[in-house]
């Protein structure tokens, strides 16, 4: 018989989404107090930070999770160094990654920006890199990909960093450069489409939990 979760594993895996979702926020956030920086400005940054905060903190619990769950055998070095794990190293590398991403944007801006603000401002845009790469580990190492609740927030999460970015963002950079900012948003909703497109023939699909790189003693048997 296979081995089976622990509840540790389910912690994990709710504390990972979370932090997915609470990153989303943190992107919103940061999108709309850039793009209206006179709308209550002291409010929508206690907002952003206290998030951002918030995020490292579920992020912790979801690293301590995956720790100490005995189910995916994984240690700190797992944890810590992209792409040396036996269970699902690729995916579990990305999210690896991924906080570090979100750590260097967190770092340069708390408790005090201590570069030039152009310098800065793309060290700041690295959370976006650190978003997606989150939302592509969620979705490869997710053993729930295609459980609704699951799919349906990470959807929602999606479309919603995309309108704001391109509501805020995009609307703002158009005036000064329609060309270069038209470009920017048919990337962003193109690299979107091209993700569902990979997610529903991969991640979604029966097997992905072999193709991924679950240690065969892992995976359920009939």
């Amino acid at each position: 018989m296979s081995a089976q979760p622990s509840p540790l594993w389910f912690v994990d895996r709710s504390a990972g989404e979370i932090t997915l979702l609470l990153m989303s926020v943190v992107v919103i956030l940061g999108i709309v107090r850039a793009a209206l920086p006179a709308s209550m400005p002291m409010v929508m940054e206690g907002l952003h930070i206290n998030v951002a905060f918030l995020t490292i903190a579920i992020g912790v619990v979801h690293l301590l999770g995956a720790i100490l769950d005995p189910f995916a055998r994984l240690g700190l070095v797992d944890a810590l160094v992209p792409f040396v794990s036996a269970y699902r190293g690729v995916w579990l590398g990305l999210g690896v990654i991924s906080g570090y991403l979100y750590v260097v944007a967190l770092l340069t801006s708390w408790p005090q920006r201590r570069i030039p603000r152009v310098y800065w401002l793309w060290l700041h845009r690295v959370m976006y890199a650190g978003w997606g790469v989150a939302l592509v580990h969620s979705l490869g190492t997710g053993s729930d990909v295609r459980n609704e609740v699951f799919l349906l927030l990470n959807i929602a999460a999606v479309a919603a960093v995309l309108v704001a970015f391109v509501a805020f963002r995009v609307t703002e950079g158009w005036r000064a450069s329609p060309r270069l900012w038209g470009a920017v948003a048919a990337a962003a909703i193109l690299l979107v489409l091209g993700m569902a497109v990979w997610a529903a023939a991969g991640p979604m699909q029966p097997g992905w939990a072999r193709s991924s790189g679950t240690p065969p003693d892992l995976l359920r048997t009939p």
